[in-house]
């Protein structure tokens, strides 16, 4: 069967899972309606919409005093994941049978018991196609794996030797409720989500990106379809779309999450080794799942994660002050007007609760390396076996490279040997040592998320995103999270320009296409240090108001 045939029977199959009574009759085209939320919301009765509107904590306590059910939570969000992936092609896989059946059982447990299961009983929580569960394709954006059993497992599952992800197994235990997986690029390599079988919108304004390759999560997310994703990150794979969608994103150092039994491309390759973490839609939520990942005793099955139990005192611990950086360019791309502007007002907030932080402006004249040196580093590794095993997964199905993928890689035709790839190694080590030598003195800093707000779908290449590559090689914890969003007042304006990179990015600055969009920036802490994270942005999200 040719491949196009067997993209166009998926995307059809996916369709056979949504009721009946939940299928579109007519989908209006992007320019008709650009954000999906304001128009799924004439489908949906309004006790699904206020179920969809709670914090996870809310639904937690409904639960527990009986006025709401796990059922009535995953049909709601069933409901609402269905008509967004109508409308933004956000999800790989469908179970809500499953869901269903889960959310019964959660409910029996509750009644029986007059306990909660976990710290997540009842959540929906949407996984991204990558994670494994028993019974659930995993294609990680190839078709090969949907033409058969075989090849999903020699593309997707060989590296697996359980049919579930050790961090689904903690959720699952937690009493998290799985319905759908979600859509990534090809190989989870792009900060776009278009494969050969579909392309993923942003379901804020689906003429835009949704970011990649976490893509079909943030999607999801921002229309209300998820509560908490599950994400994985190489490059930027959880905040890019995290920043295009106003989400909360974080990417732990590596290995302080368990990425055991996850599939990946290249799951070998551990020089900067993608990392698996959560996005949410608040700050409370992001921190109730990490903690119920990380103080579950299963961890310890993964030989790689690194054996430090989530500590809640670190997140409410205020008896210091922050001593926390400001970085608001890399000095090669200055990132759009809405970004600077919102860093501004981010610094004057932090000044004036100086009981709080003590701020210190950094200069990118003094950073120790360019930020493009490190995200240079990362993209050779992307392609240190020139692409070899990528284009073996395209001729398993007679798929083409997709042309966003041979528009952002463009590889020598060079297989690194082992002296080259431990000499990579080396140049990661001295980077990191030399950075952290620079912030020795803080205990964080902020940086744009990003060069842009957002961009139209299929043209990343006219912006730049060392912003988030650097962190992946520095290996720092870091998350996005949102601080504003795009106003009139956000003008471009005429300036001198670093390189033609810098020259590119700043006009494609669109003021139309981005009002009203969500601006993000990062928070950067050492490594290891997740709950202090999670603290300081807490922090700065109730000092901000937003």
């Amino acid at each position: 069967m040719h491949y196009k045939e067997v993209a166009a029977d998926k995307v059809q199959s996916l369709l056979t899972k949504i009721p009946h009574e939940w299928i579109l009759t007519s989908i209006p085209s992007v320019e008709e309606q650009r954000d999906v939320d304001g128009y799924i919301n004439r489908f949906i009765p309004e006790r699904e919409r206020s179920i969809t509107e709670m914090s996870a904590s809310q639904l937690l306590e409904l639960q527990q005093g009986g006025k709401l059910s796990a059922y009535e939570i995953a049909f709601a969000y069933c409901h609402r994941a269905a008509l967004i992936h109508q409308m933004t092609n956000c999800c790989t896989e469908i179970f809500f049978e499953r869901a269903f059946q889960s959310a019964r059982e959660l409910d029996s447990y509750l009644a029986t018991t007059g306990n909660l299961k976990g710290k997540l009983h009842g959540i929906p929580i949407s996984l991204k196609d990558q994670i494994n569960l028993p019974g659930v394709t995993t294609a990680m954006g190839w078709i090969a794996p949907h033409v058969s059993p075989e090849l999903e497992l020699k593309v997707a599952r060989k590296q697996s030797t359980n049919d579930i992800s050790l961090i689904a197994e903690i959720l699952q235990q937690e009493g998290a409720v799985f319905y759908v997986k979600t859509t990534v690029p090809m190989a989870m390599l792009g900060n776009e989500t278009s494969t050969n079988m579909t392309v993923t919108y942003n379901s804020l304004d689906r003429r835009m990106s949704p970011g990649g390759s976490s893509g079909g999560e943030g999607a999801l997310l921002a229309a209300k379809g998820s509560l908490i994703g599950i994400g994985t990150d190489i490059g930027g794979s959880i905040r890019i779309p995290s920043l295009v969608h106003g989400l909360y994103g974080l990417r732990g150092t590596t290995n302080r999450f368990p990425y055991l039994d996850i599939s990946n491309s290249y799951p070998n390759q551990l020089c900067v080794p993608s990392v698996v973490g959560p996005m949410a839609r608040n700050i409370d939520d992001l921190i109730l799942v990490s903690e119920a990942i990380l103080s579950n005793g299963l961890c310890v099955r993964d030989p790689k994660c690194v054996p430090i139990k989530w500590d809640s005192g670190k997140v409410t611990d205020f008896k210091e002050k922050i001593r926390i950086g400001v970085l608001k360019s890399d000095g090669e791309v200055l990132p759009h007007p809405p970004i600077l502007n919102n860093l501004e007002k981010l610094e004057s907030h932090l000044l004036k609760h100086n009981d709080l932080f003590e701020v210190t402006k950094l200069k990118e004249c003094e950073m120790p390396v360019k930020f493009s040196d490190l995200g240079n580093l990362l993209l050779s590794l992307y392609n240190c076996d020139n692409f070899e095993e990528i284009k073996e997964f395209c001729k398993l199905s007679g798929e083409p490279l997709p042309e966003l993928f041979t528009r952002s890689f463009t590889a020598p035709n060079h297989m690194d040997n082992v002296s080259e790839f431990f000499d990579k190694a080396g140049l990661k080590l001295r980077y990191q040592r030399l950075f952290d030598d620079w912030l020795r003195d803080l205990d964080c800093f902020i940086i744009p998320s990003y060069s842009a707000t957002c961009w139209r779908i299929g043209e990343n290449a006219n912006i730049s995103n060392f912003y988030t590559r650097a962190l992946n090689v520095l290996d720092y914890t870091v998350m996005t999270f949102p601080v504003g969003r795009v106003t009139e007042n956000d003008v471009s304006y005429d300036r001198e320009f670093f390189n033609e990179s810098d020259k590119k990015n700043w006009n494609y600055y669109n003021l139309d296409d981005c009002l009203g969009k969500p601006v993000n920036v990062q928070l950067v802490c050492k490594r290891y240090k997740e709950e202090e994270c999670c603290k300081i942005v807490k922090k700065i999200t109730e000092l901000l108001q937003y």
